[in-house]
Formats: structure tokens, C-alpha cells, sequence
């Protein structure tokens, strides 16, 4: 790997690390006469002093919700290491979480690195593709070379969705991007009770024990992997990546974290971002100075809600403390480690958030994620009846928007938009061995694509211009190691582009320029606005009339901007991305599909495409004299699916249909003993009614008869997408399909395979028995 050194006014020099050196020693006839040299077969040895580095990346937590950032949730082990080191009041994000990861472990921008937007998102153009280039070698894999152990656990939500199959292709999973080992998630969220799993380049199955949770599993794996490299005192530094699920949807959390905040939001979000401003104010976090900034148009004042409402938006406001609480202890556990270990004197921990609060729950928050994603959001009544639930397993939920303006108090707008509530985030740095401050507070402006260049200066290591043979883009950070002894320092950082769904902004010496983008409208209708943000902290006084010059140089630095880093085609669609039928597909679409047992999950983005098209599921099985039960298929989970089971007997089809109603028939007759052909026919039978779901018939089929019918089923699309329970045969782990069963209620029967054909003929049985005829 050949290298640059971390001074970007340097020219390429280095190499590192060294090219293998010639043999030293000397070879003679016999051992006995030679002399070996082992230099060449030495490890890589890192920089003498170089820090273990710990990243800890929280999921949509806002700049007001750390108790050490004035927040109202309970964060004492994060505020305790905030006292070990620095907070940062002015650290930035691009908004979402793909594209911040992104820049958090390359240091480049994430149009650079084609993460416009979520990797699902990808639209084809160099800035959209999903995919990260070679040409911009995660930190991870510069570190790896170098002498470090790496290791990344959670949330991935880097992988182009055309690889999230089993066989993948793996260049874009943790394992081939610098990490040597890996446990966690590849998409952008998961169920946190019972998620789907990766380790390494492996689907693992859903860990089933009483009280399982995903934050403490990624704990204590983190703690496993750091106690085995420790114990193997090789003398390597590690670095490692934890990246959780909390507080990304869906907000899960033990009853009781949830239940200690009972009553505590009462007051409304109105209050709260009164009472975290006053506590900023108070902690040094802002100045005095700064003000609150009017609640968004789109948030109804609290005063003005019905108690109802109060009830559920206070009940899924909890929940979402509960998860920040629960991930707070677990990190405390992982920090009370690395104490035991002896390591945390040499160990640079950095927790930041990848984005501000999300305003994904819309007006009223949700329960059930896919009801909304399926244009079927639920009702507040609806959701009354299911307060003493949020947050368990029955539940799938997140919080209301005006939360989440709260959340990112006290600035504007949330998660997605390019305001400082998108991309203002909390940055704690704690490295006992080089910061000597302690609670300090850093007010210079910084951008999360700053880590890579921190992480290699400190390190001692140059910036790589190639790794594994391939030219490196620059790194487009800039270091803020300087921060860490001087307060007063002026921030290094001249300049840095936003961009995200459309929305627009550019700081630079001070100053912002800003313009929301509503969905659909012309972007020559934009409004842009100007901020003195060196002054105006919080971005509440628009000076764009009093200063026209000054904000039309920054809109045309934007557009300079914009082309150095490929930001063009602006697009504000979001999930119709996803939907376009242009795109790549993570595999070639058959007429028919075979799939076996003992396989791994069939993520939905590589599964056949069903929705509101005729299909036949049909599994070839044998049932022993003793009769057998279990699932012969399933597609999704709890919130929403399909599953084909037999049970007392009975061949039964269940179409979960959102939770909100369980479509079932069972057959007229029992299964008897031998080897059978058993499925289910679906047949569309109208357009779709909305844009992502459909209605149809049912036909269950025993050896081409017709053994049960079901009509006016109503069919929908986003099942499990973002989870990424998919196709699963001969089991159903992760959440039950069907309220009927528990997982993973496996087939107990022979399974010999299971068809898909999609192609609708009325003669397709006909086929599928001369292909069982013939094995």
C-alpha cells in the first residue's frame, strides 16, 4: 500500500507499509552453515504508540437527546466518558445513515463514494451507484495493513442491495472492506428481539433465548472479540466499529428501561425543547446567546393535541428513551472492559451519531413501520390500544416527528434534510494517554469525513494514494487532532458541501447557506437561506435579504462544490428509487425458482418478485405414519408475510397482511402419510389498490387437487424489505408469520424442495410433478 503523507499540501512520497525486504541472512549448504532472517516473514507492526481506537456509532440520535448534551434521557456512562475527554458542538453529518457511514470510514464525501442516499436507494449515476469504490479503501483496511486488528460489529448499511444474497458477491460486505472479522446486520435496520444476522460472510440463524436482545449481544460480542485479540498479546492495537441499532426504528427496549420514563414527557415537545436548550445553555454546550428556533409547520403544538394523542406520542417517546437508556448500559459494560483489560489509558473511543433525530414516524408515529412504508399508516385509536406493547416484540415502532424535533433541539427540521437538525450531531472523544482536557467542550466546525484523517494522524500513518494495487482519491477530510489541546483554535476546515434528497447547504468561513426542497416541486423554486452561523448558533435568523452578496457566493461555491464531487443528478424521490424497473436486480428472475431446506434466509431484494402477479409455492414433502408438522415456507415476519405449514394434520396458508388481519384456509382434508406435493395458488384479481399492495384469490393444492379457497386476500410489498427476512424453507425464524405457531416451528417431515413458478399457468403442476418424478 503506497501512501501519502497526512499533510495535503504534501505531494505522494511514502510507501507503507515497506515492500518486502530481501533475504538478510545468508544460505549455505546446510542450516547448520546459513544464517535465517525473519524479517520478511514478520507481521505488520504499527506505528510505536499508536492507540486502540473504539468507534461507537449510535443510529438517529439527536443533538439534544445525551444527557451530557443537555438531553432529557438518562446517559450516565456516555457522560461519564464525556468527562474523560471532549464534546463537540459543532460536528456534522450528511443526514443519513449509508452516506454518513460511508464517510465516516473512507473520509471522503459520500457523493464521492456514490452513497447519494440508503445503498437500496442507488439510481445509476456516479454519485448514486451504492457501491463504495475501491478507489476509496475504508479506514479499517488502511489500519488492517498497518498492523492493526480490525473488527466491526452492528449495523452495516454498505453493501449494494444487488449483493444481499447468500452467495453475494461479498466485496462490498465488512469482511472484504478491512474488517476481519464481522457480527451484526447488513441493511438499515432490524428487528432488535429477534434480528437477522451475519457473521463474517455467513447468514446465521436468529438466536432464539429467553430475553434476547441485539444491543447486548453486540456487547458482549465486542468484549469477546477485544478479550481474544488481548489474550493473544501479539502487541497489536485493534481497531474496532460497533455500530448499533439504537435508536433506529424499530425502537425495542426491556419493559423496564421503557417503563422508568413513564410519565416523564408529559409536558410536551414544546417544553422539552425549552428545558434542553436552558440545560445547553447551562452545560456550555451553546452559548447564551443562542435561541430556540420555531417548531417546523409541519408539528402541531402540544397544546393543541387530543389526550389521546398525548397518550401514544408520550407512550412511543418512552420507548425511544428506554432503547437510548438500554444501549447507555451495555456501553457502560463494554467500557467497564476495556478498565479491566488495562486499556483504556491507550484507547481513542469516539461515539458519534449518524444523522439527527428521524422524523420517519410522521405525524403520529407508528407501531408497525411497514402499515406506513405500505401507505396504510395506522390511526392514534388504533394504536391506544396497544400502549402497554410498544417496544416489546408485538411491536414495530417510532416515535412522532415532533419527538424528533425535540430530539434535535434546538434547531430545525430532522434526519433527511440538510438544516442543522439533520445534520448537527453530538461527538464525544475520550483518550486519556493524549487529551488532557477532561469535560472539555470544542466549538470548531467539523464534518464526519474529518474521523479518517484524525484517525491516521494520530496513528502515526501517512494517507494511502494506493491499497491492494489500486489508486486512491484523496482523502477529502481534515484532521481535528489539533482540536485536542487547543480550545481556541481556528478550525482548519475551509468548506463542506450538504446535499440529501433534493434538500441543499454549504458552510464555509461561518457562514451557511441552506435551501429545503419540498418532494416534487421545481428546484428553481427553492428558497435559499443565509445564516451567520459563527454568531447565529442555532440558524434562526435568516439574513439572506440583509446580505444577497454574500449568499449567492455561497450558492455558487455549492455548485463548485457540487461538480467536485459528482452531486448531480439532484433527485428527491425516496422509496420510489427502489421501485424503479430499470434497476439491477440482486438476481436473474426465473420463471421458476427451486429452493431447498437447511438453506439460509432469501433476502426479499434477491427473492422472486410476487407481488400482484399469478404464483404457485409448491413443497415437495413427505410425512412419516406418525404424521409431521411444521413450516414448509415462509416469506417475512410478524408485521407482515406469508407462510405454508402444516399442523394438526392440516395443510394451512396464512397471509399476514400487515398485522392487521391473518388471511388463512386450511385444507378440507388431512395430510396422509407418503410423499405429497403441497401448495398454494394466488391469483391476482384487480389492479393494486394503492401503490404497494394487491388483492387476490387463493387456492390450496394437495397433489393438484384442490384441498381449500380463499378469495379477497389483500397483498403487500414492503414485507420485512428493510428488515430483510426473506424466503425461508422448512423453518421460520427470526418473528412468526402467523400468530398460529411459534418459531421456528420446523418441519418435522422430509422436505425435499420447494418451487416457485411465477409464470402463472394453470399447467404448471403438471411440470413441477415430472421434475419430482425425476429425482
Amino acid at each position: 500500500m503506497t501512501s501519502r503523507k497526512h499533510n495535503h499540501s504534501t505531494p505522494d512520497r511514502t510507501v507503507l507499509p515497506p515492500e518486502p525486504s530481501a533475504f538478510g541472512g545468508r544460505i549455505g549448504e546446510t542450516y547448520q552453515d546459513s544464517v535465517p532472517d525473519w524479517t520478511p516473514a514478520l507481521p505488520l507492526v504499527a506505528p510505536e504508540g499508536a492507540p486502540n481506537v473504539l468507534i461507537i456509532l449510535l443510529d438517529d440520535v439527536g443533538f439534544g437527546q445525551l444527557g451530557c448534551y443537555g438531553g432529557p434521557i438518562e446517559t450516565p456512562n456516555l457522560d461519564t466518558l464525556a468527562s474523560t475527554g471532549l464534546r463537540y458542538n459543532n460536528f456534522h453529518t450528511t443526514a443519513l445513515c449509508s452516506p454518513s457511514r460511508a464517510a465516516l470510514l473512507t473520509g471522503r464525501n459520500h457523493h464521492s463514494v456514490g452513497l447519494a442516499a440508503i445503498t437500496e436507494a442507488a439510481t445509476g449515476f456516479p454519485g448514486s451507484y451504492g457501491s463504495i469504490p475501491k478507489s476509496a479503501a475504508t479506514v479499517a483496511e488502511v489500519l488492517k495493513q498497518n498492523g492493526y486488528n480490525t473488527m466491526a460489529l452492528g449495523k452495516w448499511h454498505l453493501t449494494p442491495y444487488t449483493a444481499y444474497t447468500a452467495a453475494g458477491p461479498f466485496d462490498r460486505w465488512p469482511v472484504a472492506m478491512g474488517f476481519e472479522k464481522f457480527y451484526g446486520f447488513l441493511g438499515g435496520e432490524t428487528d432488535q428481539w429477534a434480528p437477522l444476522l451475519v457473521q463474517d460472510n455467513q447468514f446465521i440463524e436468529t438466536p432464539t433465548r429467553p430475553g434476547y436482545h441485539l444491543t447486548e449481544d453486540l456487547v458482549d460480542r465486542t468484549i469477546t472479540y477485544i478479550r481474544d485479540q488481548q489474550q493473544a498479546n501479539t502487541g497489536r492495537p485493534f481497531f474496532t466499529y460497533l455500530a448499533l441499532g439504537a435508536c433506529h426504528s424499530p425502537l425495542h427496549a426491556p419493559r423496564e428501561f421503557i417503563d422508568k420514563y413513564r410519565g416523564r414527557f408529559a409536558q410536551g415537545w414544546d417544553k422539552v425543547r425549552e428545558e434542553v436548550l436552558a440545560r445547553q445553555k447551562a452545560l456550555g454546550i451553546l452559548p447564551e446567546s443562542a435561541r430556540l428556533t420555531p417548531r417546523d409547520p409541519a408539528v402541531s403544538a402540544w397544546s393543541d393535541l387530543s389526550e389521546a394523542q398525548k397518550a401514544v406520542y408520550c407512550r412511543l417517546q418512552e420507548a425511544f428513551a428506554g432503547m437510548l437508556d438500554h444501549a447507555d448500559h451495555h456501553i457502560g459494560r463494554l467500557l467497564a472492559a476495556l478498565d479491566e483489560l488495562g486499556l483504556r489509558d491507550n484507547t481513542l473511543i469516539l461515539v458519534a451519531s449518524d444523522n439527527g433525530a428521524s422524523q420517519e414516524g410522521l405525524e403520529h408515529g407508528v407501531t408497525n413501520t411497514d402499515r406506513y412504508r405500505n401507505f396504510n399508516p395506522e390511526t392514534v385509536e388504533e394504536m391506544t390500544l396497544l400502549l402497554d406493547q410498544v417496544g416489546g416484540p408485538e411491536t414495530d415502532p417510532l416515535y412522532p416527528m415532533g419527538w424528533s424535533l425535540a430530539g434535535n433541539a434546538p434547531f430545525k427540521k430532522w434526519k433527511q434534510d440538510t438544516h442543522m437538525g439533520g445534520n448537527t450531531d453530538a461527538l464525544i472523544i475520550s483518550w486519556p494517554a493524549r487529551i488532557r482536557a477532561r469535560g472539555a467542550i470544542r466549538n470548531q466546525y467539523h464534518h464526519i469525513i474529518d474521523i479518517v484523517p484524525t484517525l491516521l494522524e494520530v496513528g502515526g500513518l501517512p494517507e494511502p494514494t494506493s491499497v491492494n494495487g489500486i489508486k486512491q482519491m484523496p482523502v477529502q477530510g481534515v484532521s481535528l487532532a489539533y482540536t485536542f489541546d487547543d480550545a481556541t483554535a481556528k478550525t482548519r476546515k475551509k468548506v463542506q458541501y450538504y446535499e440529501m434528497l433534493g434538500s441543499r447547504a454549504l458552510w464555509s468561513d461561518g457562514w451557511t447557506a441552506v435551501a429545503w426542497h419540498k418532494k416534487g416541486t421545481s428546484w428553481d423554486e427553492d428558497r435559499w437561506e443565509l445564516y451567520n452561523t459563527d454568531v447565529d448558533t442555532t440558524e434562526f435568523d435568516d439574513v439572506a435579504a440583509k446580505h444577497p452578496e454574500k449568499l449567492q457566493q455561497l450558492i455558487a461555491l455549492w455548485e463548485v462544490e457540487a461538480r467536485k464531487y459528482q452531486v448531480r443528478p439532484l433527485d428527491d424521490r425516496r422509496y420510489e428509487r427502489a421501485a424503479d424497473p430499470g434497476r439491477p436486480v440482486a438476481a436473474l428472475p426465473k420463471e421458476r425458482y427451486t429452493f431447498y431446506t437447511g438453506t439460509s434466509n432469501l433476502h426479499p431484494l434477491a427473492g422472486p418478485s410476487l407481488l400482484g402477479k399469478p404464483h404457485t409455492v409448491t413443497a415437495f414433502a413427505s410425512l412419516p405414519d406418525t404424521g409431521a408438522e411444521g413450516v414448509l415456507a415462509c416469506f417475512g415476519g410478524a408485521f407482515g408475510g406469508w407462510t405454508l405449514f402444516v399442523q394438526e394434520g392440516r395443510l394451512h396458508y396464512v397471509h399476514n397482511y400487515l398485522k392487521i388481519e391473518e388471511y388463512a384456509v386450511s385444507s378440507t382434508r388431512v395430510v396422509p402419510a407418503g410423499q405429497h406435493r403441497l401448495g398454494v395458488r394466488f391469483t391476482p384479481t384487480g389492479k393494486h389498490l394503492k401503490p404497494d399492495f394487491s388483492t387476490g384469490d387463493v387456492l390450496l393444492l394437495m397433489d393438484d387437487e384442490q384441498v381449500g379457497a380463499l378469495k379477497g386476500i389483500k397483498m403487500g410489498a414492503m414485507y420485512s424489505a428493510m428488515t430483510g427476512y426473506g424466503l425461508l424453507v422448512g423453518r421460520n425464524t427470526g418473528t412468526a408469520v402467523s400468530s398460529r405457531y411459534q418459531v421456528p416451528f420446523a418441519f418435522t417431515g422430509t422436505l425435499e424442495k420447494l418451487v416457485v413458478d411465477v409464470k402463472g399457468e394453470r399447467d404448471a403442476e403438471g411440470e413441477l410433478r415430472l421434475a419430482f418424478s425425476q429425482e
